[in-house]
């Protein structure tokens, strides 16, 4: 991956959990059957920091961009598993499911151009 592909990654992931940090009720609106209350905009938030952190690491160097696929790859795991499960979830786990496995992707091909 060059080097503008990690920017660009480590950028979209940054925005993204701006997003969820600071407006969990815009993202919950577009997600049919999730009811929005203060619970759910507090676990929203929280999935926010933790992509504003790893964001924030990899921006920095202290965490390689190949790394970020292992947490990314758990959290699309347990997003699927809630989309299974739960009716009441399942389009927010659904749409949180794309997106952790479009980060998950980004870490492996990061991964795949550092051992060339």
């Amino acid at each position: 991956m060059r080097r503008s592909s990690v920017v660009t990654m480590t950028v979209a992931r940054v925005m993204w959990g701006t997003v969820l940090t600071t407006v969990p009720g815009a993202v919950l609106r577009h997600c049919p059957r999730t009811a929005r209350n203060t619970a759910a905009d507090a676990v929203v938030r929280v999935l926010g920091a933790r992509h504003l952190v790893q964001g924030l690491a990899t921006a920095a160097g202290v965490m390689p961009p190949a790394w970020a696929a292992l947490p990314d790859a758990l959290h699309a795991a347990t997003m699927a598993g809630l989309a299974v499960y739960s009716p009441r979830w399942r389009t927010a786990a659904s749409v949180d499911f794309a997106v952790a496995g479009a980060f998950t992707v980004g870490g492996l091909c990061a991964t795949r151009a550092a051992v060339r």
